[in-house]
């Protein structure tokens, strides 16, 4: 534990006691009492569509999701970050106060359809707490994760997320500077419409069918480019998937009250603001050792569910998302992601077929930022259309 003068003391310390306290929690499973999302509708759906960028008719129009297979709007994977993510309660019990903490990656398993009319909650348990080594803040530094399990209104599991996050003592990471010396992106008019051009093409596949007796190992999963980053892809982010620190009037002062170390005083102003302002703010992201403000780790994570879902189809199901976040994306950074099937087989206990991709996400300086795998269900000319619920380990391999 550090003790010098120079300590800030609204940052929290990695102490033996506090992680001990932690580890009693191991196991011990909470629900999610304040979600931002909790009834699926158009207009939460829609909402969260916007946060990702995503304009598939599946998510977004009531009449051509009225002709799939489920007769009406299909929520987008990443719902599940504003049933969960975004919700008030989620860091409840969280330990470490004052600690930064930086989401590392997911893992998801999605069982079943969220459809409008459909109401989700959920429930966190604490499964891993473990001291890592690292260039963020060498030894000063823990992983954990939370399971978090989702449900429908007839308390059906519809899917599954593992939650890792590294914690970091600020002032620790802020005197490594692994970041130190990266310069703001920049680019050319030509540049921007070649981005602006990508996006455009980016199509969903929609209602033709993606058969698994057509999809080979080596093929192409369809590309996606996100970025530049910038502030409003922060505030649509917060819009469609709401915020666990933003918080205004009463709320804040209540916030504050209850867990004094959620904020962080402004020097240049004296006004208490939210931690979470890294993501915005370059002053608050340079006390942790960043040279500006970076995006959310779970944004990123609705956008590899967005990469996925345009490659599978109406037909397809993203049965399993597995993706670490390796590196920053920085305000201005851009990001493209790529991948192809890797590998193709049967469930031995339904017969459902499986394909599964590797993808990279390699920003304008060369980094993988997010590298992952995706598995995908796939309708058959044989079998017919994928049935739910969709489990991939407990199927296992024909």
């Amino acid at each position: 534990m550090s003790g010098d003068d120079e300590s800030n003391p609204e940052y929290g310390k990695i102490t033996e006691e506090a992680v001990a306290k932690m580890r009693n929690r191991i196991g011990r499973t909470f629900p999610i009492e304040q979600p931002y999302i909790r009834y699926i509708n158009q207009d939460s759906i829609t909402h969260v569509a916007r946060a990702v960028g995503d304009m598939n008719p599946l998510f977004i129009d009531p009449e051509y999701a009225a002709r799939t297979r489920y007769g009406k709007l299909v929520a987008p994977p990443a719902v599940f970050y504003a049933c969960a993510w975004g919700s008030w309660d989620l860091r409840r019990g969280q330990g470490l106060p004052g600690v930064h903490g930086l989401h590392c990656g997911d893992t998801w398993r999605y069982h079943r359809p969220v459809l409008a009319g459909d109401e989700i909650h959920a429930t966190k348990t604490l499964v891993r707490i473990d001291p890592m080594e690292g260039r963020l803040a060498g030894k000063k530094m823990m992983i954990q994760a939370d399971e978090i399990r989702f449900y429908n209104q007839n308390d059906e599991l519809v899917a599954v997320q593992t939650m890792p996050i590294i914690r970091a003592e600020r002032e620790e990471a802020k005197k490594q500077g692994k970041y130190t010396g990266r310069k703001k992106s920049t680019y050319t008019a030509e540049e921007i419409e070649q981005i602006d051009k990508e996006v455009g093409g980016e199509q969903p596949r929609g209602a033709t069918p993606r058969y698994w007796e057509d999809v080979e190992q080596g093929e192409a999963l369809d590309p996606v480019v996100k970025g530049p980053l910038t502030l409003p892809d922060m505030v649509a982010w917060l819009l469609g998937i709401g915020s666990p620190h933003v918080r205004t009037g009463q709320y804040w002062l209540a916030y504050r009250q209850s867990s004094p170390k959620v904020a962080v005083v402004d020097p240049a102003t004296g006004i208490p603001q939210a931690v979470e302002r890294v993501h915005w703010d370059d002053y608050m992201a340079a006390e942790i050792g960043m040279p500006s403000a970076y995006d959310y780790g779970s944004q990123r994570g609705g956008y590899a569910t967005y990469f996925a879902t345009q490659w599978a189809g109406d037909d397809g199901w993203v049965a399993e998302l597995d993706f670490q976040y390796r590196g920053m994306n920085f305000n201005g950074d851009t990001f493209r992601m790529t991948g192809e099937i890797i590998d193709k087989w049967r469930g031995a206990r339904t017969g459902t077929g499986y394909v599964k991709g590797k993808f990279t996400s390699l920003n304008n300086y060369g980094e993988d930022i997010m590298p992952g795998t995706v598995t995908f269900a796939l309708p058959s000319r044989q079998d017919g259309p994928v049935q739910f619920p969709v489990d991939v380990v407990a199927d296992g391999r024909a």
